[in-house]
């Protein structure tokens, strides 16, 4: 096994476990502890993990611990993709969208390449994605405001004051956590207040996010789950479905091939 899929593979455990000890995943690996515990200070030292005495922990779980971008783009990386698709298909010719920052949204960017559509964007990462697009089919404008380093994010009051002054058809929202009864909820107070103003200035919200977010709350509450009217995701079990369409919510998810209306 080359060492990337083996960190790979180690990275999804860790994830699925919370805590791993080191002997553990020796053995699970067949591969000597000195290559383990190179692999944990490599996926420690990209932000993925925490290493420990003896072990490591899951990233995923720390409420108020943000993810630098680089480190999520290799998290459900392929779900992501489908995610981004399905959003980039609900976009019309000649819209107005507004992408958060974040790997999902990402996507969400290069799917909307081959429209004719205006793009505005806090996400340093998304602008360069839409500007790098040779057949210039999408007019970009960044809201400006201080770069975030970790996570490539313009926050601050000009990026307030300058959302505060636009009207737009749909946000593309990702969030750090979802959960039916608990709301929308991000890492940082910071990004947190930037989701909200984009939300009030959406006539439609649709927020992205692959399923390992799903059933989760971190540091801050962003908005209650009525206040958007999209999700699109891999995928949603039975509960959840049940609960997000009572409450007035859209899914779309892979092999609907379509937004799911509540009942």
């Amino acid at each position: 096994m080359f060492q990337q899929e083996r960190q790979d593979k180690i990275l999804q455990y860790i994830n699925s476990h919370k805590e791993v000890r080191t002997k553990e995943l020796s053995r699970l690996f067949r591969t000597s502890m000195v290559t383990i515990r190179a692999d944990i200070n490599e996926l420690d030292k990209q932000g993925l993990v925490i290493k420990v005495h003896g072990g490591a922990l899951a990233i995923a779980d720390r409420i108020n611990l943000e993810i630098p971008s680089q480190s999520k783009i290799r998290l459900n990386s392929a779900e992501k993709r489908i995610i981004g698709k399905l959003a980039a298909d609900m976009v019309q010719e000649n819209d107005v969208v507004l992408i958060d920052s974040g790997t999902t949204t990402l996507e969400v960017a290069r799917a909307l390449r081959s429209k004719k559509v205006t793009v505005i964007t806090n996400d340093i990462q998304v602008g360069a994605v839409i500007a790098s697009d040779i057949r210039g089919n999408v007019t970009l404008i960044m809201t400006g405001g201080t770069v975030e380093a970790s996570t490539f994010t313009c926050c601050g009051i000009e990026t307030l004051n300058f959302l505060r002054q636009i009207k737009v058809n749909k946000l593309f929202m990702g969030c750090d956590a979802i959960d039916p009864y608990r709301g929308v909820s991000n890492r940082t107070l910071i990004e947190a207040g930037i989701k909200r103003e984009m939300m009030a200035v959406s006539e439609q919200v649709i927020a992205v996010l692959d399923s390992s977010k799903h059933n989760k709350e971190v540091f801050v509450h962003v908005c209650d789950i009525s206040d958007i009217n999209v999700l699109v995701t891999d995928r949603i079990s039975a509960q959840n479905r049940e609960l997000f369409t009572q409450a007035g919510v859209k899914i779309l998810t892979p092999g609907t091939g379509r937004q799911e209306s509540p009942g």
